[in-house]
């Protein structure tokens, strides 16, 4: 699709992200399972806190296995969010690279039942709390598949399902969305939107990963310096590892063959980044720049108001961040799910 510069990477101009990445995404894997999640749609994370709110909905997922496994054996899985374009390249590269490992992945599709191709113009058309509950649908079916170790079963998610990625570690969400005891392993978050506070933070305690870039005006990184903060000083045995690459912008780690070619993509959209929403009683939330209260009805007004166009948004590639937020989540993910890494383990971040 490009041609490579002879000398240098050069800004593409005025291109839309959200279209280089649909155009550009790689294949899902062939050999993939289709699978329905019965899930709920919910307007806002109010409605987690009351039972029998939200509408019940199907949701499609995209299971792969790794390849070898031993007749009888269980193994251990991730559950993947996608960002605000939908599933495509990114989804794929890190699936395959959980299968090399030995791990399954189901990969959720938030959009798709729910008539959505992105949310990059409204985020409130699927809503953080309906990508939570599609998570924990997810958690909720792996945990009853024979193949799948019940016990072992992670989450990830990128930009726009990274904020339920890490959301679904706290306490609360948990007990309004799990069935049973289930619970996620590990919780993995590159570059999530961070914009929230709650009267109550008290996390399960499975590992957390934050991987955000010092550039990344779409979801600002000083927002998820904050929360790791009071995470960790409202559970202060937490094992939560945040890394901030002060070169990646948005999408830092994108893994496509573009971005050797150029410096920077243009993010276009309204991007939520002046928007916070704190508790300021149990389940009651006010968005703090227009001091608005936010419930399901609201949300999309609210956004509204605190969300705008930046023209110096941009997805910028970090190599160097990819690299060490690949080793942190591999050493991560292999303690977590898969025990001790080998004295041989790599990690292969050179696209």
């Amino acid at each position: 699709m490009f041609t490579r510069p002879r000398h240098r990477r050069v800004p593409l101009g005025p291109l839309v992200l959200a279209l280089m990445l649909a155009a550009c995404g790689a294949r899902a894997p062939a050999d993939r399972e289709a699978v329905m999640l019965h899930s709920r749609t919910l307007g806002f994370i109010d409605q987690i806190g009351r039972s029998g709110e939200g509408t019940p909905q199907m949701v499609a997922g995209a299971l792969m296995m790794p390849a070898g496994v031993p007749t009888g054996a269980k193994v251990p899985a991730m559950v993947m969010l996608h960002g605000g374009t939908g599933q495509g390249a990114q989804d794929w590269y890190y699936a395959k690279l959980f299968n090399s490992w030995g791990i399954a992945v189901l990969a959720v599709d938030s959009f798709g039942e729910r008539g959505v191709e992105n949310t990059i113009f409204d985020q409130s058309a699927v809503s953080e709390a309906s990508i939570m509950a599609d998570a924990y649908a997810a958690l909720n079916q792996l945990s009853s598949d024979p193949r799948i170790d019940s016990q072992r079963i992670g989450i990830i998610g990128f930009s726009k399902g990274a904020a339920p990625a890490l959301l679904a570690s706290l306490k609360r969400f948990r007990s309004g969305l799990a069935a049973g005891d289930n619970r996620f392993a590990v919780h993995v978050a590159f570059y999530p939107w961070c914009g929230f506070s709650f009267l109550d933070e008290a996390a399960t305690g499975a590992p957390v990963l934050i991987l955000s870039g010092g550039l990344d005006r779409v979801t600002p990184a000083g927002l998820c310096n904050d929360l790791a903060a009071r995470l960790k000083q409202d559970n202060p045995a937490l094992p939560l590892d945040i890394a901030i690459y002060p070169r990646g912008g948005h999408a830092f780690d994108y893994p496509h063959p573009y971005f050797r070619f150029v410096e920077k993509l243009p993010v276009r959209g309204n991007i939520p980044s002046r928007c916070f929403f704190t508790e300021t009683a149990p389940n009651v939330y006010v968005e703090q720049s227009s001091r608005l209260g936010v419930t399901a009805q609201s949300l999309r007004y609210a956004l509204s108001l605190c969300s705008e166009p930046d023209p110096k948004a941009q997805a910028i590639y970090d190599p160097e961040g990819t690299r060490d937020a690949l080793g942190r989540m591999e050493t991560l993910i292999r303690n977590s799910l898969l025990g001790p890494p080998p004295q041989t383990a790599t990690v292969d971040a050179s696209r």
